[in-house]
């Protein structure tokens, strides 16, 4: 599976993300000013040469010790092999647990509460920008298993489920119908995404757990449904579990992102 920084979507962004720069330098170097569309045609015809040479070179730079590639390969397999290790551990460990009716390391050591899992819906939805039901989905996802990372137990005790989206809660699509039917969160008319309307748990969550959710909020809230699910496609947690599967909360030491213990106090 290619790496995230490798994907199409992720070269097309930033090939986007250069138009700009690159309209100011031609402005103030040579005094030209290029249709947008034009640059990005330029800027994809100079990244597929460039992309060109270094195939022809990759048989080389991956196979022959005297070249500085060679080196960052092996140490790169090293390293990601000592993960996948473990992660190998841990989808072992899920197994069996799996096998003898053991919940327990899916639901993040605690029982669930849907006042938990309803506070975190309402405070994820009031903080993020663009929440849609994907993104709400994977903010869910990203908070419990951040939160097991730092203290050993989830927050709201959901079982997550392996998606072709990504991660879904089990009892997340009901919950946020009530939600609406409730009039506690609102769908936008045109956007269709999730806005606040009369939050009435906020003192549900405690304040470790609040700062688990803010940090969840800063580090993916500013991704598209999209880009969100890509990110959650690339984590050990989805990769080493089958579809429809529950993903055992372990798996989120292997997180690509990850707050410093600090964060809650530890």
């Amino acid at each position: 599976m290619l790496n995230e920084d490798l994907s199409v979507d992720n070269l097309s962004r930033r090939i986007a993300s250069l138009i700009g720069p690159v309209q100011q330098s031609f402005r103030a170097e040579k005094g030209e000013h290029y249709d947008e569309r034009l640059i990005e045609d330029a800027l994809r015809s100079c990244v597929a040469r460039k992309l060109d040479h270094i195939e022809e070179d990759m048989l080389d730079m991956f196979t022959s010790p005297s070249r500085v590639e060679f080196h960052e390969l092996a140490h790169l397999l090293m390293q990601h092999g000592s993960a996948a290790s473990q992660a190998v551990a841990v989808e072992e460990m899920a197994a069996t647990a799996k096998e003898f009716g053991d919940e327990t390391v899916f639901v993040g050591m605690r029982p669930f509460s849907k006042a938990k899992l309803t506070a975190m819906v309402e405070y994820l939805v009031g903080h993020g920008q663009n929440v849609y039901r994907t993104t709400l989905n994977k903010l869910l996802f990203y908070s419990d298993l951040t939160n097991f990372y730092l203290s050993g137990h989830g927050i709201s005790g959901a079982m997550y489920r392996n998606r072709p989206y990504g991660p879904v809660p089990d009892p997340a699509a009901s919950l946020v119908d009530e939600l609406i039917g409730n009039g506690v969160i609102a769908v936008h008319p045109k956007t269709k995404a999730l806005t606040p309307s009369n939050p009435a748990n906020a003192n549900v969550l405690s304040d470790e757990e609040t700062r688990v959710l803010d940090w969840v909020t800063t580090s993916y809230g500013d991704l598209s449904a999209s880009e969100i699910s890509d990110v959650s496609h690339q984590e050990m947690a989805y990769r080493y579990t089958q579809p429809n599967e529950p993903i055992a909360y372990a798996y989120s030491k292997f997180f690509k992102r990850l707050p410093p213990e600090s964060l809650i106090g530890k």
